[in-house]
């Protein structure tokens, strides 16, 4: 067993994957728990080969003009584009599958 410390671990919430200061690395996926306040938008942005799994764990947020709240999540496929206004204090789980580095193309 290896114990952490989310605190310790990556940028931004990251904790598995291809990061330098993942806890667990690996380039098959990518995990990260995240918070982020009310008020934060965040960029508008696609993947061109990772797909991501995002689920609310707590608070809400609007997606695309969608609303998702605790428990609710969605699923971003490869050329999907995706921009975050979180409306509440919120935290999400997010994972992408495979983990590539440089994945992230802002519009």
């Amino acid at each position: 067993m290896k114990r952490f410390l989310h605190s310790e671990s990556g940028d931004r919430g990251w904790f598995v994957g291809p990061f330098e200061r993942a806890v667990f690395k690996t380039d098959a996926c990518e995990v990260a728990y995240q918070f982020n306040r009310r008020g934060e938008i965040s960029p508008k942005h696609t993947h061109r080969v990772a797909t991501e799994i995002n689920l609310v764990t707590s608070g809400s947020v609007i997606i695309n003009d969608e609303m998702f709240n605790t428990g609710e999540g969605y699923i971003m496929y490869p050329g999907d584009v995706c921009q975050c206004w979180y409306v509440a204090d919120t935290t999400t789980l997010v994972v992408k599958v495979p983990g590539v580095l440089g994945d992230k193309y802002l519009l």
